[in-house]
């Protein structure tokens, strides 16, 4: 972000936390930075930005969960660090979403112990480690490190109905928790375009796929099989391509991305 509004609102911000000497919540949450949505000032793009602590009078994460759990009408895209370990209302708006098959949800989370937790088009959460592209795949990625204790995933941002006009995203380093809204300093942004939209859910297929991908390879491991490409059917043979016809999620998949 270019705009001088956007410099602006982060001097703003940085200001306000600087100049509170005991480092009191109280004393940040009813500044400017902290009570309302700013424009930030980008050409042609609906951008707002507020930064946290945030008061229980203009406390930020409710009207999120209630965004997502009341206005996605067509798609869910996130990546939200903590979330399986980070119980609240964007969780249960999360998995209140997911438990509708007219609707395409896919996201990707920090799984609590060493990993990542992949939740598929079809609601399954899969644990997925980081450890898992180790052996039999070509450089560079046969060198990817796996020791520590991190996940290397930190990315905050959910998608919503990227295919529609009123597509938005929320971003930030916000991790959209009590603690990111209620007790932190952090930003939280929401941009509603379309194309920012577009952009974003294409990085997170990126992601997730990837993902998915170990989860695929570790299952097929255990079972003793080898992930291969289908072949066309034979005749009279059910296709593989049936339930992409007759299953509600994916039927839902399709039409969303045809």
């Amino acid at each position: 972000m270019t705009s001088p509004t956007a410099v602006e609102l982060a001097f703003g911000a940085f200001d306000s936390y600087f100049a509170i000497e005991d480092n009191a919540v109280g004393k940040f949450d009813n500044t400017p930075s902290a009570v309302d949505w700013h424009d930030l000032g980008l050409s042609g793009i609906d951008a707002k930005a507020t930064f946290s602590p945030h008061s229980a009078a203009n406390a930020k994460l409710g009207g999120i969960a209630d965004d997502i759990k009341n206005n996605t009408t067509s798609s869910l895209l996130y990546s939200l660090a903590f979330l399986y370990e980070t119980p609240g209302v964007v969780r249960d708006a999360i998995k209140a979403v997911t438990d509708n098959d007219n609707i395409f949800v896919y996201g990707i989370s920090d799984k609590h112990v060493g990993g990542l937790d992949v939740q598929d088009p079809s609601g399954n959460v899969a644990p997925v480690f980081a450890a898992e592209l180790s052996e039999n795949v070509p450089e560079p990625f046969k060198s990817e490190p796996t020791g520590g204790g991190g996940t290397r995933m930190h990315h905050k941002f959910t998608v919503i109905d990227f295919d529609k006009p009123t597509a938005r995203v929320y971003l930030g380093s916000y991790n959209f928790s009590t603690p990111a809204d209620r007790k932190n300093g952090e930003n939280l942004v929401v941009v509603r375009d379309r194309r920012i939209a577009v952009s974003y859910m294409i990085e997170a297929l990126s992601l997730f796929d990837h993902y998915s991908f170990r989860v695929a390879q570790k299952q097929a491991h255990e079972q003793g099989q080898k992930l291969h490409l289908a072949r066309p059917p034979a005749a009279g043979e059910k296709p593989w391509w049936d339930d992409d016809f007759t299953v509600a999620h994916k039927i839902k998949d399709r039409i969303l991305f045809s």
